[in-house]
């Protein structure tokens, strides 16, 4: 009986997925129900010592050779049916193919169906030898807190922040809202000179222009009404450390001309006050908007921007980072442990896969929202794709294909107007009503894709 052959999306998802399962550092391991291994990345064939093609199909316990101690009858690699349980940490050690002991850390969860019935699980391994290598080169090269990453253009920053952090050079960090500006402002204060001195933060898009003013620069008593006691302003309060300007492309034309004299002169006065005094801070800055059109506009000063814009320091957006996000996703996920959200232990290869072709608008702040909501809401402890949400699930364009962003169109296209955008957007409605709002179904009858009626009616507001 002849078979046709899987269908060019089966294959590519397998592409993916394996692309996805080689990108990690850990050793990652997925069993079926009757124990034979179905995936079996390089950093398992680097631990265990044999490539992948011999442990693929056969049977784990005679692959995985390994120890837990006491929690030995807690084992994936036992009977399924015996009652394990998933398990965080576990230290142990493994036997590689050549017959060296390696003192390994563990963790393992089951798939599991809406009625519990076990169908297989995943175990990931952390070699200690290697934990211990990865700490110290962290130790001696990346001190960068929180920032997780190794993509290329991660690293120039990382080899950028090592070139300024002796200086007390301004620096100007743009990008996206939620890409973690403030990390690397952050990094870039704990690196420098000043780092045992104060690291104080303003953000300039949270107040009005008065309280903005007194807030960076202090008052004195009777400046203007409620001024009932001298203020010291976060200017002085960062004496001899940094201060983090963020949001500062949001500050009126009149506050950019007192910043501007603070830069000039390394001197400020308080709001009410006719006394100067000198100012000993590093200045970073930070905004999402481009200060350039800004400028062009006449909303910022070119004279503050040249000043604020002698370190240029661009966060790219985690789209074009695809590659850190199973990183991310394991550090937000033990921070969310931390927390007490430890429900779920690990997340599901097709889940990592929704992820990776995610269009992430709202980058890693986003990332971290949807993991922590399917960490409350997951139905087991493996993070299953259907514990995402919609519009993570769904591929986004951008990402559809080989995982990476599609180029901008050559051409200009025409842009419709308003009531061609009125009428497309009832045409929507109107569908999605008529299939009782299946996009499956609604999107087949208006001749397009489930991803493009979705872009589409969050383009026009519609849930």
């Amino acid at each position: 009986m002849l078979h046709s052959p899987p269908s060019g999306d089966v294959l590519s998802g397998e592409r993916k997925l394996a692309a996805i399962l080689n990108s990690l550092e850990e050793a990652v391991i997925t069993v079926d129900r009757s124990h034979r291994i179905s995936h079996f990345n390089r950093a398992a064939s680097r631990l265990v010592g044999i490539p992948e093609t011999e442990a693929v199909g056969k049977d784990c316990r005679r692959i995985l050779r390994a120890s837990f101690g006491p929690s030995q009858h807690d084992c994936p690699m036992g009977e399924l049916g015996d009652g394990g349980k998933p398990r965080v940490d576990v230290e142990g050690t493994l036997v590689r193919a050549d017959g060296r002991i390696v003192p390994v850390s563990a963790s393992w969860a089951f798939f599991e169906s809406e009625t519990g019935e076990v169908h297989g699980f995943v175990i990931t391994f952390r070699s200690f030898e290697e934990i211990e290598r990865i700490a110290e080169e962290r130790k001696g090269k990346f001190l960068y807190n929180d920032i997780i990453g190794k993509t290329p253009r991660l690293r120039r920053i990382f080899d950028l922040i090592e070139v300024v952090k002796e200086t007390d050079s301004t620096v100007l960090i743009t990008g996206e809202s939620g890409t973690g500006k403030g990390l690397f402002a952050r990094a870039i204060h704990d690196l420098s000179p000043r780092r045992e001195k104060p690291f104080v933060k303003v953000n300039c898009a949270a107040l009005t222009e008065t309280l903005l003013e007194s807030e960076m620069f202090g008052h004195v008593k009777g400046a203007f009404s409620g001024a009932v006691a001298d203020k010291v302003g976060r200017f002085e309060a960062a004496e001899g450390g940094t201060i983090f300007l963020d949001e500062i492309g949001e500050i009126s034309p009149a506050l950019q001309v007192k910043l501007l004299h603070v830069l000039q002169d390394r001197e400020m006065e308080r709001v009410g006050s006719s006394r100067t005094q000198p100012v000993d801070v590093r200045v970073i800055a930070a905004t999402n908007r481009d200060l350039k059109e800004e400028m062009r506009a006449g909303r910022f000063r070119e004279d503050l921007f040249y000043r604020l814009n002698v370190i240029p320091l661009v966060v790219p957006p985690l789209r074009e980072r695809r590659e850190d996000i199973p990183l991310l996703v394991d550090n937000i996920l033990s921070n969310l442990r931390r927390r007490g959200l430890d429900r779920v232990r690990a997340v599901s290869p097709e889940a990592m896969r929704c992820m990776m072709e995610h269009s992430w608008p709202g980058n890693i702040r986003e990332l971290e929202n949807v993991l922590e909501r399917g960490v409350v809401c997951a139905r087991g402890s493996v993070l299953a794709a259907a514990d995402l949400p919609d519009e993570v699930r769904e591929p986004s364009g951008e990402a559809a294909g080989a995982g990476i962003p599609a180029p901008e169109p050559a051409r200009a296209e025409k842009r419709p107007s308003g009531e061609a955008l009125s009428g497309e957007r009832e045409q929507l409605l109107r569908t999605l009503e008529e299939h009782r709002w299946n996009r499956g179904a609604a999107a087949a009858a208006l001749g397009m894709d489930r991803s493009t009626l979705w872009r589409k009616m969050k383009r026009f507001g519609i849930s």
